[in-house]
């Protein structure tokens, strides 16, 4: 059996090393690699790497086993996340009673991201995924032979105290680091909208990863890492890998004695890259349609734009038909026009008829102007 423990950990950072943040990779290895050297990392950084290293991506393996070659030099510092820690328990606990559940799961994830973190291991261990029986079958063979991988997660700490900074990836309960040593991992690890949900103002800031920061906006949709200075919490998950506009965040701290407001961060994302040729003002009212409220009532459904009504707020609105997901619910979606100027460079996520679903600076919004 898996002895998954809280780990607390606490480490002093020399002064005038450059300390780089980044959480919620899942499996996005291609993502990782090049967002570290948009950041000119090197041995003279420390890199945090804030947990959920596995799933939702398709480069599950190859990520873990990067991570843990870059460890090797002794100034890569990962933690674990709840993702990762719930696919050892999975793993570990198999049987006959839960696996055609854990089947679906991986068809999901099959059709998701082409892959899951199981699939990748049963794969190498010689074995296809056609069935539940399939699954149970690999089990022994997947648990022998990824000994050391599974030894590398087991044994990532929970949370990690530095000078100035807690690294945790859902969030604290209790306000003291040291009161936290009972509580269980994945009260640590999977903490939903911590910056929200905690009543605490902590001593140190306290940086996670774990709830895309875009749920945090009903407004709008922005992945951008957030700063709360109030409760001292710098939230970091930018959705690589669960978002359709996601990225992966890397928060930049030049230093472990440093001011919060000299902390900066750089991002990466996959897509193509267009210029506006117009300039454009930002709407006033706009709303952002997020997984966690995202129930709606279609009143007229059309093959490109269906007439819909968002049930919690009442607003009514044109959105793609390719963002409906069944007939109740839809995908992450905002109405919100982008303030652009000519000249500016946009992610260009999905061209309609009407306009174009744009990036900019991190928030997901509208252009009708004309680009090249």
């Amino acid at each position: 059996m898996l002895n998954l423990t809280t780990k607390i950990e606490h480490i002093t950072v020399e002064a005038g090393k450059r300390i780089l943040v980044t959480s919620d990779i899942h499996g996005n290895l291609s993502y990782f690699k090049k967002l570290l050297k948009k950041a000119e990392f090197s041995e003279n950084d420390i890199l945090f790497v804030v947990g959920d290293i596995v799933e939702k991506g398709n480069e599950n393996l190859e990520a873990l086993r990067y991570i843990m070659k870059l460890c090797e030099k002794g100034n890569v510092i990962p933690l674990i996340g709840n993702v990762d820690a719930n696919r050892l328990k999975i793993i570990d606990e198999l049987c006959e009673d839960n696996v055609n559940g854990f089947y679906k799961y991986i068809l999901n994830l099959r059709e998701w991201a082409g892959t899951s973190f199981y699939e990748e291991l049963a794969n190498e261990c010689g074995y296809t995924l056609n069935s539940a029986e399939d699954v149970l079958a690999a089990k022994q063979a997947v648990i022998t032979h990824f000994e050391k991988e599974f030894g590398f997660l087991v044994n990532l700490p929970t949370v990690i105290e530095t000078q100035s900074f807690v690294f945790v990836h859902g969030g604290l309960r209790e306000r003291r680091v040291s009161d936290n040593a009972d509580k269980g991992i994945f009260e640590l690890t999977k903490f939903d909208a911590f910056m929200e949900n905690t009543e605490h103002s902590f001593e140190k800031y306290v940086i996670v990863g774990h709830w895309p920061v875009c749920l945090y906006n009903n407004r709008i949709q922005q992945f951008n890492p957030i700063i709360n200075k109030d409760k001292k919490i710098i939230s970091i998950d930018g959705g690589c890998g669960v978002k359709k506009d996601g990225q992966l965040n890397l928060l930049i701290i030049p230093d472990i004695n440093c001011s919060v407001n000299d902390i900066t961060y750089v991002s990466y994302e996959d897509a193509s890259y267009v210029k506006a040729l117009e300039d454009q003002k930002a709407s006033d009212n706009s709303i952002h349609i997020s997984w966690i409220d995202n129930e709606i009532q279609i009143i007229d459904k059309g093959e490109e734009f269906s007439f819909i009504e968002h049930i919690s707020s009442g607003n009514r609105m044109h959105i793609p038909s390719s963002y409906l997901r069944g007939e109740n619910k839809c995908a992450d979606y905002t109405d919100y026009v982008l303030p652009v100027n000519k000249g500016d460079s946009l992610l260009l996520i999905e061209e309609t008829s009407k306009g174009y679903i744009v990036k900019k600076d991190g928030v997901t919004g509208w252009y009708y102007g004309r680009y090249v």
